[in-house]
C-alpha cells in the first residue's frame, strides 16, 4: 500500500452505485477492495490506490458495464466531493466553480490533478489520474477519466440549468470499439490517442453564471477548505512532500533529483539538506518509493518485468532483479507469482 495515495469513500460510493448491483454483488464489489458495505457510508475513510483499483475491476466485472464511467458521471453530483462541491455549487460562474475544484482537489483524492487553461475564446479542462494508476490499472484509469468527463457535463447542467457540452474530447487512452456512448454524452466524437486528457470548452459557456451562487456562503466553505489544506500542510512533512511530488510525476520515467527540485522550486542542494534534516536522503527516499511502485506495478500482468525495470529509471533488468530481491527477498518473477 503506498501511503498518501487515496481517495474519498463518497467517490468510490458513487461508483458503486453506479453499477445498479443488488447487495449481494455489491457485498462482493466491496470484499474485492478490503471493505464492508457498511464502510461505504464512511464519508471520512481514505480509499487507496489499490483498494481503489481492486473496487473499480471488480465493479466493471460484476456489472458487465463497460461504459460504467460514462454512466457513473451522467448522475454525478458536486455533493459526492464533499466541501468542495459545495463550494462550486455557491461560486460566481462555471469558470470559478472549476478553478475551486482545481484548487482543492487534494482534499478529497490525492490521485487525481485537475487544471484548467484558458486560451483566447476556449477553456481547456485537463482531467488527469496519478501515471502510477494508469500502469497499475490501466482500465480503471481510463474510466475515471470518463467519469470526471461526464461528470463535468452533468454537473455544470446541475449548475447552470442549461445543457452545456465541450467542443472537443481528448483522451490518451486507445480508442473503444464502439464509441456511441461518448458521442451520446458529449455530443461529439472523442478523438483518442491524444497527448493529454482534456475537455475543450467555449470561454463564454464557462462564463454562464450559477444559479445557487452566495457569495457569503462561498467565502464560508472556502475558508474551510484553506484550514483543511492547511492542517494537511502541517502535518506533511518535508520528506512526504518531495514523495508526492515524485508521484505526481512519475510518468515516462522515474525523476531525477535535479527535476523533482525544480518542480518544487528547490536548488538540489537545499532539497538534499532539507532531508537530511529529516534524517533522510534522496537515495533512499527515492529507493522506497520504487520499491512500492514495483510491487504494485507487478500486479499488472500487460507490464514486462523489463518495462518496470526501464520506468523506475533502471538501464539494466539485471540491476532492478538484484534491487527487489534485496528488498523482498524474492525476485520480481516470484513475487508476482506469490500475489496471484
Amino acid at each position: 500500500m503506498m501511503p498518501g495515495l487515496w481517495v474519498s469513500m463518497p467517490i468510490i460510493r458513487n461508483i458503486v452505485a453506479g453499477t445498479g448491483c443488488n447487495s449481494r454483488e455489491v457485498e462482493m464489489i466491496c470484499r474485492a477492495g478490503g471493505i464492508s458495505p457498511e464502510q461505504l457510508e464512511d464519508a471520512d475513510y481514505k480509499v487507496s490506490l489499490e483498494q481503489n483499483c481492486a473496487i473499480m475491476e471488480a465493479a466493471l466485472t460484476i456489472s458487465g458495464n463497460k461504459n460504467l464511467g460514462l454512466h457513473t458521471g451522467e448522475k454525478t453530483t458536486a455533493v459526492v466531493l464533499g466541501i468542495t462541491g459545495h463550494l462550486m455549487q455557491s461560486s460566481r460562474d462555471v469558470l470559478t466553480a472549476l478553478q475551486n475544484l482545481q484548487q482543492f482537489t487534494t482534499v478529497f483524492t490525492r490521485l487525481y490533478n485537475f487544471s484548467i487553461e484558458i486560451r483566447q475564446a476556449e477553456v481547456y479542462y485537463y482531467c488527469e489520474p496519478l501515471e502510477v494508476w494508469n500502469d497499475i490499472s490501466p482500465e480503471t484509469a481510463r474510466q475515471s477519466v470518463d467519469i470526471a468527463y461526464a461528470g463535468a457535463v452533468h454537473v455544470v447542467y446541475l449548475l447552470t440549468g442549461r445543457k452545456i457540452y465541450p467542443q472537443k474530447v481528448l483522451y490518451r487512452y486507445k480508442r473503444t470499439a464502439d464509441t456511441s456512448e461518448y458521442a451520446r454524452v458529449f455530443k461529439c466524437q472523442p478523438l483518442f490517442n491524444q497527448a493529454c486528457n482534456c475537455m475543450v470548452f467555449a470561454l463564454a459557456d464557462m462564463q454562464i453564471p450559477v444559479i445557487g451562487y452566495n457569495k457569503e456562503l462561498n467565502q464560508i466553505f472556502k475558508q474551510l477548505l484553506e484550514a483543511e489544506i492547511q492542517k494537511q500542510g502541517a502535518e506533511s512533512q518535508f520528506t512526504s512532500q518531495v514523495k508526492q511530488t515524485i508521484l505526481k510525476h512519475f510518468q515516462f520515467h522515474f525523476p531525477p533529483l535535479e527535476e523533482v527540485a525544480a518542480h518544487m522550486h528547490l536548488t538540489t542542494r537545499t532539497l538534499q539538506r532539507k532531508l537530511k534534516d529529516e534524517n533522510t536522503t534522496f537515495r533512499i527516499l527515492t529507493d522506497s518509493i520504487k520499491q512500492e511502485l514495483a510491487c504494485n506495478l507487478l500486479g499488472n500482468k500487460n507490464l514486462s518485468v523489463s518495462e518496470i525495470a526501464y520506468k523506475l529509471g533502471y538501464a539494466e533488468p539485471s540491476t532492478f532483479q538484484r534491487a527487489f530481491r534485496q528488498w523482498t527477498g524474492k525476485s520480481p518473477n516470484a513475487f508476482r507469482h506469490q500475489s496471484e
